[in-house]
């Protein structure tokens, strides 16, 4: 590989059962110096007595740095329309009570975030020119923050793939929004290696990392599964992430494995697992 990949963080969807508090815990034990953070979890662990300078403190103590807020869910029109019961089940808090924008940026604030992502989850279709003017109020209120904004894509939403994300990102103007690339939606919405190589550069404000196997033709998606540990599936994981760091040196990159199997393990066990393979798979493209 011909960039340097930073340390890999621990992706806060990954223990969505844990408090923030038990989140910390378990990617220090495991070994883990960057995390993203729930902006719920953030606000809940606030309600259960803890304070903003403790949280940071033990932050501190663990020598933990927080890369991004995940995640802003509700800026853009529509979210969650096209979620049956079914769908509704599976999905955290985070989307079902979401949080104000202003709880975010005051998540991001209190724990030294310097990114907060926004999702538009079984969202509507959306019109470019909609989306990139409501990201670029947000980008607007952000910035004085010191916070970039970066929009997650996938299929099941109002941002269904790379172009058109990064479009909206274009089209909005403003110099502190960027994209998330989530490796595991690259692929499930047809994004190619050459699609992150033809971005401009600074493009990529995030990496997601995880593993695919692709399913047979027909078959149902069904949220928060189908992960695979890095090196555990069929993506050119290298190759995908050479090229996003070579557009955006800066780019945090943090692993997400969503399947029932890690959700199903105490959070200590399954921030180990996922830490073995986050290093194996960095071992093996050094």
């Amino acid at each position: 590989m011909t960039v340097a990949v930073p340390d890999i963080g621990l992706g806060c969807a990954n223990l969505l059962q844990a408090t923030l508090p038990q989140f910390i815990d378990a990617a220090e034990r495991a070994g883990f110096r960057r995390i993203t953070v729930r902006p719920y979890a953030f606000v809940q662990s606030l309600r259960a007595g803890w304070t903003e300078a403790a949280l940071q403190r033990r932050l501190a103590d663990a020598g933990i740095a927080v890369t991004m807020i995940d995640a802003l869910t509700h800026a853009l029109p529509g979210t969650l329309e096209r979620a049956g019961p079914d769908v509704q089940a599976r999905l955290p808090a985070d989307l079902l009570d979401p949080l104000a924008e202003a709880e975010c940026f005051r998540t991001a604030t209190a724990v030294g975030a310097s990114i907060v992502n926004l999702t538009h989850y079984m969202g509507r279709s959306l019109p470019l020119d909609l989306a990139a003017e409501v990201v670029a109020a947000v980008c607007r209120r952000a910035a004085p923050l010191g916070l970039r904004v970066c929009l997650e894509f996938f299929p099941e939403s109002g941002l269904p793939d790379l172009k058109f994300a990064h479009g909206v990102v274009a089209a909005c103007g403003e110099p502190n929004a960027g994209v998330l690339l989530d490796v595991f939606h690259l692929d499930r919405s047809g994004g190619t290696i050459d699609d992150v190589r033809r971005l401009p550069p600074g493009a990529v404000a995030g990496i997601q990392l995880s593993d695919r196997r692709r399913p047979a033709e027909g078959t149902a998606h069904v949220p928060m599964s189908g992960r695979l540990l890095p090196g555990d599936g069929e993506l050119p994981l290298g190759a995908i992430v050479e090229a996003a760091l070579q557009n955006s040196p800066d780019a945090t990159i943090d692993i997400e494995v969503l399947n029932d199997e890690l959700q199903a393990l105490p959070p200590d066990e399954a921030a180990v697992r996922l830490a073995a393979a986050a290093n194996a798979w960095r071992a093996t493209i050094r």
